[in-house]
């Protein structure tokens, strides 16, 4: 086969692995949906409305003076019902200003803020707005693109990775989340319940921002994906994990060791604090987070009852190792030196 037929080949394939649907709906029409439940923002998702007040008055002063609207994507699940991935900044601030937005009912009923073109819109709700008004935003028409959920889950990944509408681009972890719930939640709920452990935040010490965009919940996916994998590691650590969640999804029984295993891995160096996954620089090392945690967990038994001054001998011991060194800063993340880097710590902790 040529290259050209090879090429037409696999842009078919992958074009008829996508199913796909599109709708030019009213904001009023969608907003009906949701007070029905035929829409869904997942509260995962609805968290993290993070507009402020300058970028929700500027949306809604952009429909108010008919600049075109971005369309919004929804998963279709095997109801029929929607599940809203990429738009939530939109969508929740429509609902927001008219007061239905159920899971942050304090975000709603906002006030605006001076325009950037109508200044005036300053100081006003959406009630203090003549009807017209109201009716123009209900009636604005909106795109609709619908990812049918029996669409290729690599097709799926890919289109949500690509999105780049207004608002605040989604996180990888956001994408999986998007994707990959649509099997399973229950290993959705594992990650968060873990991300949320006190211990846990404080050996990382996110930042707010992180924490909003699911850096906790990935670093716990990082774990279970390094500690459970069965294959050779993909080229990064990246889509190694997208790889991991999307097996894993659908084999719930792997969750409750995997959650026992991560709790007493957090346990074991919770005493030690956040010097725990930090280097010189004092800035949180990946690197470090990786072999701390998988030189810890592949020995359980060791160090569940060793005392701690051991065990940061030990942390010390990778810190300083030249061969770790030499598999972390530049490219740390290729399959190449993240293995190096696991099969020092698992030499240093296993020893």
């Amino acid at each position: 086969m040529d290259k050209i037929k090879k090429l037409e080949q696999q842009l078919e394939e992958t074009r008829n692995s996508l199913s796909t649907d599109r709708l030019d709906m009213s904001f009023g029409e969608i907003m009906s949906m949701y007070e029905r439940e035929e829409i869904i923002i997942d509260p995962d998702f609805q968290r993290l409305f993070r507009w402020g007040i300058y970028q929700r008055t500027r949306f809604i002063e952009s429909i108010l003076i008919g600049i075109p609207i971005p369309p919004i994507f929804v998963a279709e699940d095997e109801n029929g019902r929607w599940e809203l991935v990429d738009g939530l900044q939109r969508i929740s601030s429509i609902f927001s200003f008219f007061g239905i937005l159920k899971t942050i009912p304090e975000k709603n009923n906002w006030i605006m803020c001076k325009g950037d073109i109508a200044r005036d819109l300053e100081n006003l709700a959406c009630k203090d707005l003549p009807l017209k008004f109201q009716l123009n935003i209900k009636r604005a028409s909106c795109r609709v693109e619908i990812i049918k959920w029996n669409s290729a889950f690599d097709m799926r990944y890919e289109l949500f990775n690509r999105l780049n509408t207004g608002g605040s681009e989604l996180t990888d972890q956001e994408i999986r989340n998007a994707i990959f719930r649509g099997v399973s939640k229950e290993f959705n709920s594992f990650l968060r319940r873990s991300a949320e452990k006190a211990d846990f935040i404080s050996l990382v010490q996110p930042t707010e921002r992180q924490v909003e965009q699911l850096y906790m919940d990935e670093l716990v996916l990082r774990f279970c994906s390094l500690y459970d994998f069965k294959e050779e590691l993909s080229e990064n650590i990246s889509q190694h994990m997208t790889n991991y969640m999307r097996a894993i999804v659908s084999q719930p029984v792997r969750i409750t060791e995997l959650e026992r295993v991560f709790n007493e891995t957090v346990r074991i160096l919770s005493p030690i604090g956040k010097e725990t996954f930090r280097g010189s620089n004092n800035v949180f090392s990946t690197s470090l987070f990786d072999c701390v945690t998988i030189g810890i967990s592949n020995n359980l038994d060791r160090y569940s009852n060793e005392r701690t001054d051991i065990i940061i001998q030990k942390i010390n011991d990778l810190k300083e190792s030249e061969n770790f060194k030499k598999a972390s800063g530049s490219a740390s993340a290729s399959k190449s030196r993240i293995m190096k880097r696991i099969e020092v710590a698992n030499q240093i902790f296993g020893s």
